[in-house]
């Protein structure tokens, strides 16, 4: 067999090889596609309903999801804190427009008693996707519905040249909303609602006072609650606890005061975060494709290099498959230093991250008739709320 025959097969191997590598280099020039998306139309009611039915809706701040992460996430803690209130706060403002609700607040916790809570999970969140999980369940404790809602934005959704620029996952948050006054209007009678509306009364009325209370409301094997019987209007119990919660209703509005501060004060600066956090995912989900492509096809010809010098019997085939293990080592070299290049842009969002984390502190709560200095989180603060009040309920009662 002629020398040329035998150099025939390591030489096809190279010339594969450096095909591979214009393919793939060809195949990673590619940028992602991007598409405008169209803002949904936000649903309103069908009728009005009537002012005793409104149910008054509570949004505790979201889950940060930060357990469902791992190390190969782009999260910053001090970041997802503050999207956690932010997204909490979106919503909210969504869900008073659709005009379906009686009094919608952001809550620091789910311990604040409403005739209507929505929940929620972030399990992701980087300027190019959210994805939330949404609960809703209402006062007695039964589940409405509890779904995934996630959405992909593209580049002109941060395009500030357009005039129409809004928050970029605006729909997401109306598909909510959309879905909850669906649920409303389909399965919920006004009849229903002002149950809802009286076991929440009946549900404050006893954290504050249980021996007058608990007999009213009875709770089955599955923790759902119905109202067993109802108290006289003119209990007096009742209206002292009456009182306590328009006090409560005070201290909650100002608490809603402080979420919109937050939101505002962070609006910019955020909407700047996600633009530069969508670059930063884009280029690097794109710096790690073509890494990955050019380690691939260079791992391919250093192999076929080393084996068409193994197979070779003369210089000239030798030399070839020397040349194509060079090339591909030169292309495997490339496509490492993409992916260390896509490490870079996503450091240089957890820069840009950090400088959120101070605008999440909570802040002293001044009210009408007294100024109360609470201290810690949010969280904390309301807990302390809730012993003031039940300190003042019982002066106004005259066991204290």
């Amino acid at each position: 067999m002629s020398n040329r025959l035998i150099a025939s097969k390591p030489n096809q191997l190279a010339t594969l090889a450096l095909l591979l590598i214009v393919g793939c280099s060809c195949a990673s020039a590619a940028v992602d596609k991007v598409t405008s998306s169209t803002k949904l139309t936000l649903d309103t009611p069908s009728r009005a309903y009537p002012v005793e039915s409104l149910l008054d809706v509570g949004i505790p701040t979201l889950n940060d999801g930060l357990y469902l992460t791992d190390e190969d996430d782009t999260v910053f803690p001090e970041v997802r804190y503050a999207e956690a209130i932010y997204f909490s706060n979106q919503l909210g403002k969504v869900l008073e427009k659709s005009g379906a609700w009686g009094a919608i607040r952001v809550t620091p916790s789910s311990d604040v008693i409403m005739d209507l809570y929505i929940s929620g999970t972030i399990y992701q969140s980087d300027g190019e996707t959210m994805d939330l999980e949404i609960t809703a369940t209402d006062s007695s404790g039964k589940k409405w519905f509890s779904k995934r809602y996630k959405q992909t934005t593209g580049k002109y959704a941060y395009d500030r040249r357009l005039k129409s620029l809004g928050d970029p996952f605006q729909n997401l948050f109306i598909r909510v909303a959309n879905d909850l006054l669906s649920y409303r209007e389909k399965k919920i009678s006004d009849q229903r609602a002002k149950e809802l509306r009286t076991i929440s009364e009946l549900r404050f009325a006893k954290q504050f006072s249980p021996e007058a209370f608990d007999s009213y409301i009875d709770e089955n094997r599955k923790g759902i609650l119905t109202v067993a019987r109802l108290p006289a209007e003119n209990d007096s119990i009742l209206l002292r606890v009456r009182k306590i919660r328009e006090r409560d209703y005070l201290y909650i509005d100002r608490m809603q005061d402080y979420y919109d501060g937050f939101s505002q004060q962070m609006h910019l600066a955020y909407q700047d975060f996600r633009r530069a956090s969508y670059d930063s995912v884009v280029r690097a989900r794109q710096l790690n494709q073509q890494g990955n492509r050019q380690i691939m096809s260079g791992i391919g010809a250093i192999l076929a290099g080393i084996y068409g010098r193994s197979q070779a019997r003369t210089g000239i085939a030798d030399d070839a498959g020397t040349a194509t293990a060079a090339v591909g080592g030169f292309v495997l070299k490339a496509g490492l230093d993409k992916k260390q290049k896509a490490s870079e842009f996503n450091e240089s969002v957890a820069e840009m991250g950090s400088s959120l984390e101070a605008e999440i502190a909570p802040q002293v709560i001044e009210l009408e008739d007294r100024t109360v200095t609470l201290t810690g989180t949010v969280q904390a603060q309301y807990q302390q709320w809730q012993e003031l009040l039940g300190k003042i309920y019982q002066q106004e009662r005259g066991t204290l």
